[in-house]
């Protein structure tokens, strides 16, 4: 049996020239309740972005000599498990969020070891490269809007970015979680997909005042929860496009944080949070929790309830193109490596 396999390897700090498709030792299981698995697809991220161009938070290590493999998440198949191992067998089909951060392996490779309470069942309903796509958009969406924003039914949620990868499952998890949902959009194609996935009110905002379209869509009061998947100018937007005591919870990284904008939210009592996933690496008990999102969003796309959108998928070669269409801005949904 080979023993090797292919993988695209992040060289350097850079642009997406800096990944190189290598041949490398196939991953062994170390630990007792790791699960070796045949990856079948990577979902493709803003993150991997921000990791290949060193942007923080990757602050806190050193480029190994050999290089690392991005990639936050995956889907595939169980080739292998570890003596401990109870939760899985050899051929389940699984998707999961681990790797890709702090130097640790990531998901563009033709094979990844898990510990197997990281990873879930795959959706039935879904291929293997939108399942790929799901785990850091519906573990994102689902804690900014239910651990932070704590989005009540009948509230006003507003979905700064509704049609990109976190904004077009952002929009569903407010419809799931009971809330009136508005969405920015670009262009008219985006607009099109929003409304269709449940958007109440969708703005484009290339064409319309953003704050006049909110004030007449909540009768001039503002909406309760804003979760912002854009940042710096939709992050300071935000603040004036919400209630007293309403929320902001920004998934986006903002550079900036101007003090006008801190004065704003204070007189306003608005409650700002961020949301970064990264934090978990360190915590088997967040993992874990985060593995039952997974779980529960499966079964959401199962039954028909959850739209995982895919743009268009490359082969593990074209990683570098993957990214640079994502850097592009005009992605609807996402995007994926499929892995041969």
């Amino acid at each position: 049996m080979d023993e090797t396999m292919q993988a695209v390897v992040m060289t350097a700090v850079g642009g997406p020239e800096v990944l190189q498709l290598q041949t490398l030792p196939r991953p062994v299981i170390a630990d007792p309740h790791a699960i070796l698995v045949r990856v079948r697809a990577a979902g493709v991220n803003p993150a991997d972005i921000r990791v290949r161009e060193r942007m923080p938070p990757m602050t806190e290590w050193d480029m190994p000599p050999g290089g690392i493999i991005l990639g936050l998440e995956g889907a595939g198949v169980v080739e292998a498990v570890g003596p401990a191992v109870t939760r899985f067998a050899v051929g389940d089909e699984v998707f999961w969020f681990d790797g890709g951060f702090l130097g640790m392996p990531g998901n563009y490779a033709q094979y990844k070891t898990v510990h197997e309470d990281y990873a879930a069942r795959k959706p039935r309903s879904l291929t293997f490269a939108q399942a790929a796509c799901l785990p850091i958009i519906a573990i994102t969406g689902w804690e900014a809007l239910n651990d932070h924003a704590r989005l009540a039914a009948g509230e006003y949620l507003l979905v700064q970015g509704g049609a990109g990868g976190l904004g077009h499952i952002g929009i569903q998890l407010g419809k799931l979680m009971g809330a009136k949902v508005a969405a920015t959009v670009s262009t008219a194609r985006k607009g099109e997909l929003a409304k269709r996935l449940g958007a109440d009110r969708v703005i484009n905002y290339r064409k319309e005042d953003v704050g006049a379209a909110i004030r007449e869509w909540t009768g001039g009061d503002g909406v309760n929860v804003v979760y912002d998947t854009v940042g710096d100018g939709a992050f300071s937007q935000s603040i004036d496009l919400l209630a007293s005591h309403g929320r902001l919870v920004s998934a986006a990284y903002p550079t900036a944080w101007p003090s006008a904008d801190i004065f704003r939210a204070a007189l306003a009592n608005i409650e700002i949070s961020f949301e970064a996933m990264g934090h978990s690496f360190r915590s088997h008990e967040l993992r874990c929790g985060q593995t039952g999102i997974l779980e529960t969003v499966a079964r959401h796309a199962d039954e028909g309830r959850l739209e995982l959108v895919l743009e268009r998928t490359w082969p593990l070669a074209e990683a570098g193109e993957a990214q640079r269409s994502l850097e592009a801005g005009e992605v609807a949904g996402k995007v994926a490596l499929e892995i041969a």
